[in-house]
């Protein structure tokens, strides 16, 4: 069946069950339904809760049922009344973001006192439809981490990082990371529910946080709601907010690889000895490794008006220093500043808004093996970020939500060059070079912003039909532009020259000015049916934009091989509409309704990167390629007679790539705060994207690339580092008559993917002293790649992959002088849990762990091969399979003691050890064969440190 006709009958299907929307937000839901002691339904009883923000109070409808939308992450009291009734009280009620919680509450006749309720409310959620992870508050300040959200990611099934954060060494730099089947590109980050994904590094973050702004976070990694646009992890992250009950927390997070009290708990030394290619002559490496963490600030927050108007705040830095592998610094400073008001306008109508502000000063960006310090930048990166929502309740059945956002973000690169005001674009720097993959003297630098607007309103109707079946109508839109005004310059004389090759590149600005415009429309409706919940919807998208005007001078010193130009701005020649159809089913199996069967089927459309719609602009990357031996001159997209002419193209019809998925799991509550899941995903990938180039051929035609322009011009073979056994691999070279031109096509390809992974999950909220999450995936992702394939394509097999029918599928990630690393491991795990040892007694104290594992990443050695036009060939010489870094296995544990002081203020006193065993497993290793430093190792897990905490908290 193909993926259209499975598309089409996904739509007919959602058509024919319904339609309608479950809105990622920044809340979550309370349901119930209040009976008598037959269980006959009761309508009319009054139900109130409290806790965060203002009481709210609803009556139960016709079927004895209540909701209450958009509740604060955090613990409720639920209390239900009604004449001739004792009254019920359900204390602790937990609400977590985007979950539904559903109380069942009875009332028994003629008591005149009120019931208190002290089991817990149940963890299982009936209405769910996203599959991923919550990680609660008090998850976030007792389990040891890193104290970032990319740190925390790792406890999701699916998700793989690209790094192994040892106590905060990685903070300074976001990480890599991806879901099942799909490339980083898919991810996005949402604030309090709006979208702030950095389009320009399309699925990236466009800033970094305070750690203790956060309420919750929340992981979606697939599913079927309607809101999550892209197929791959949607990082929603919620701020704390004010209350009624003035309340807030200081803190100061020391980790010193000198030790504490005169030199106690000092850090280990990188235990890489294991990992040194000796037998290269590598026998020493500094190792990564910290130097210094200080992490400290506040948060606050109260009311300004009790039950009207609240106010709440946070303040944060943290200054890391480490050294990169090589023994570089790469020092980061971040500032982060939250001011966030909510008033309640009237018992209708609420409002929120809030201003987030994130700074990051980087010293050492990119340094590595490769990367030297004159070549290294300093980054400056404000992005600031301000927001305001209206919740209206139009009835009791009627509700919406409207949200502004703008965001102002952006971010400086300069190379720190040879010079001490390390400037790398002075007029008097030093021109960049490279030799043998290793850089000097300077290095490329430039500034990006990126201002963005999004306008979103969220809706939702409830209503019944038949007998029994009760709707929840869900339906909104979101607009969104996103702008990108970029300029990047290699020094100051835009030249730099390869000393291995004696070339001269001269560059032109690579500029990017441009408007990219998102439109999103769903709908969706959850349907219940007794112990049965359908829920069905669609998404509609639009994306497109279009290249603004710009004047480019000519180059400084070769205005003749690269000319200035005047650019009238232009359209994107494309635009993407898509249909995904979203249809989930959820069984609730037995009296008790502690076992739920789940199934969905979800279609994804890729998000539109801006690099996509700038293809028909001349201001991209051009630059003249001199070769100083035969003084030959080499025109990388400019023409010196026609400086505007643009050589890539596009296919109007070009379609959005589609991930089609299907999940199904079971989920067991052994206890009301003990859940147990399998789940199995199955994902195809397809109408994937690709850009073949252009020719000229014989008869002096400029066409698309063709198999038939390759031939096969011998092999090539060797013996691989580090014991990694020999390679024979085939290389094919144009053939005599075609000229490589440059330019490329940008359309749909033949090529598709498909995904099968297995989840098992534990999820223990903290009951009974203690609490634990943790899962175990296995899956893996591979290409489909047929014949017609190399109809458009030479038959190497290329570093990226995907030249191969049935092989893995991986990602690359080499940014920030890390190395070349991929981001693929057929399974993963993590444990992590608290336990509090005699809590009521004066010495108690908790304990706190944190286990993370994962099969090591592949390693992808490769070759370059000359080629007659002068341009290297990169070819994979070993499978991606065959050859794998160790197995990556940390262990972080904390040991912290609460003190009570006076009245409402506590303090605790904590002390963390990141990396426990000391692992020192290679996360890079040089991977170019050929070369004398091939197989030496780029980068290592830190070492073993040790972080003292003190919190101090008030309410």
């Amino acid at each position: 069946m193909s993926r259209r006709t499975v598309s089409t009958f996904g739509v007919i299907l959602c058509l024919l069950v319904g339609g309608a929307a479950f809105g990622q937000s920044a809340t979550g839901n309370l349901y119930g339904t209040v009976t008598d002691e037959s269980g006959a339904p009761l309508p009319g009883v009054s139900v109130t809760v409290s806790g965060i923000g203002a009481d709210r109070t609803q009556f139960t409808d016709a079927t004895g049922g209540f909701r209450f939308l958009g509740l604060d992450p955090g613990g409720y009291t639920v209390i239900a009344e009604l004449d001739g009734f004792g009254g019920i009280e359900y204390p602790d009620v937990v609400i977590r973001l985007g979950q539904n919680t559903d109380v069942p509450l009875t009332l028994t006749a003629a008591l005149e006192e009120t019931i208190t309720v002290t089991s817990e409310s149940p963890l299982l959620d009936e209405r769910q439809i996203s599959a991923g992870t919550n990680v609660s508050q008090v998850e976030l300040e007792k389990i040891p981490t890193a104290r970032d959200p990319w740190a925390v990611l790792s406890q999701t099934p699916g998700v793989i990082v690209d790094r192994v954060n040892v106590g905060g060494n990685e903070s300074g730099q976001q990480a890599n990371f991806r879901a099942a089947g799909v490339s980083s590109s898919q991810n996005d980050f949402q604030m309090d529910g709006a979208e702030i994904t950095d389009m320009r590094a399309t699925g990236a973050s466009p800033t970094y946080y305070d750690f203790d702004q956060f309420a919750e976070m929340s992981f979606t990694t697939g599913g079927t709601d309607v809101t999550k646009n892209g197929s791959g992890v949607q990082v929603n992250l919620v701020t704390k907010r004010g209350t009624n009950e003035f309340r807030g927390s200081a803190r100061f997070y020391n980790t010193a690889a000198t030790g504490y009290f005169g030199g106690a708990l000092k850090a280990s030394q990188p235990n890489i000895d294991g990992e040194l290619h000796k037998s290269n002559g590598q026998t020493s490496l500094a190792g990564a490794r910290v130097r210094k963490i200080e992490d400290f600030g506040f948060e606050a927050g109260g009311a300004a008006i009790q039950d009207r108007l609240w106010f709440w705040g946070s303040w944060g830095q943290n200054d890391i220093g480490q050294n990169a592998a090589s023994g570089t610094a790469d020092d980061t400073l971040l500032e982060n500043t939250v001011i966030k008001a909510n008033g309640q306008i009237s018992d209708e109508n609420s409002i929120v808004g809030s201003y987030n502000n994130g700074d990051k000063l980087k010293f050492g960006r990119g340094a590595g093996t490769t990367r030297p310090p004159a070549t290294t930048w300093n980054q400056r990166g404000p992005s600031a970020q301000y927001r305001l929502e209206d919740q209206h309740v139009a009835s009791a059945n009627l509700f919406f939500t409207g949200t502004y956002m703008h965001g102002d973000f952006g971010f400086g690169l300069f190379a720190r060059s040879n010079r001490a005001d390390e400037n790398g674009l002075h007029p008097d720097a030093p021109d960049p070079q490279r030799d043998d993959g290793i850089w000097a003297n300077n290095y490329l630098s430039g500034f990006a912003a990126s201002p963005n607007d999004l306008f979103k309103v969220d809706g939702t109707y409830f209503f019944t039909s038949g007998a029994s079946a009760t709707h929840e109508l869900r339906f909104g839109g979101r607009y969104r532009t996103y702008e990108n005004n970029s300029i990047f310059r290699w020094g100051p004389n835009q030249t730099w020259h390869r000393l291995d090759r004696e070339w001269t590149y001269y560059a032109r600005d690579d500029v990017g000015q441009l408007l990219a415009e998102y439109t999103g429309l769903w709908v969706q409706d959850t349907i219940s049916l007794g112990k049965m919940t359908i829920n069905a919807g669609l998404r509609y998208d639009e994306q497109g934009g279009e290249n603004e005007a710009y004047e480019l001078p000519a180059h400084p010193t070769r205005p003749e091989l690269i000319p200035g130009l005047s650019y009238p701005g232009g359209g994107a020649g494309f635009s993407w509409e898509s249909i995904a159809p979203r249809l989930g089913f959820t069984y609730a199996v037995g009296q008790d309704r502690d076992t739920l069967v789940r199934a969905s089927y979800s279609q994804f459309a890729d998000q539109l990167p801006t690099n996509s719609i700038n293809r028909l602009s001349p201001l991209g990357y051009s630059l003249a390629l001199r070769d100083s031996v035969t003084d030959a001159h080499i025109y990388t997209n400019v023409d010196t007679t026609d400086p505007l002419r643009v050589w890539s193209t596009v296919d109007s019809g070009m379609d959005a790539t589609t991930t089609t998925e299907i999940l199904a799991g079971v989920e067991h509550s052994f206890l009301p705060e003990l859940v147990v899941g399998l789940q199995v995903t199955a994902r195809s990938i397809d109408d994937l994207t690709w850009a073949p180039g252009y020719v000229t051929d014989g008869a002096g035609n400029r066409r698309l690339v063709q198999g038939t322009d390759f031939r096969q011009i011998g092999t090539i073979s060797g013996s691989l580092p580090r014991g990694g056994g020999s390679y024979m691999q085939s290389v094919y070279d144009w053939v005599d008559d075609v000229e490589v031109h440059f330019g490329s096509h940008l359309e749909n390809g033949v090529r598709s993917r498909d995904y099968l992974g297995y989840s098992l999950t534990l999820t223990k909220r903290l009951a009974d002293r203690w609490m634990a999450r943790g899962f175990f995936q296995y899956g893996k992702a591979e290409w489909n790649v047929p014949n017609s394939y190399f109809d458009r394509n030479s038959r190497n097999n290329g570093r990226g992959g995907g030249d191969i029918d049935g092989q893995l599928y991986m990602t690359a990630s080499s940014g920030s002088g890390k190395g070349q690393r991929y981001l693929q491991s057929t399974w993963s795990y993590n444990l992590n849990g608290m336990y509090q040892v005699a809590p009521d007694r004066g010495w108690g104290f908790n304990v706190s762990a944190n286990l993370t594992g994962r099969e090591g990443s592949p390693i992808g050695y490769y070759r370059n091969v000359a080629l007659r036009d002068g341009g290297a060939n990169i070819n994979l010489v070993r499978d991606f399979n065959d050859i794998r870094l160790d197995d990556v296995q940390v262990i972080d544990f904390r040991v912290e003691k609460e003190f009570s002081l006076s009245g409402p203020v506590n303090l605790t006193f904590g002390i963390d050890i990141f990396n426990l065993t000391n692992q020192g497993t290679g996360l890079s290793y040089n991977d170019r064969v050929g070369i004398s430093n091939s197989g030496n190792l780029a980068d290592n897990i830190a070492p073993r440190i040790y972080r003292l905490g003190v919190r101090l908290n008030w309410r």
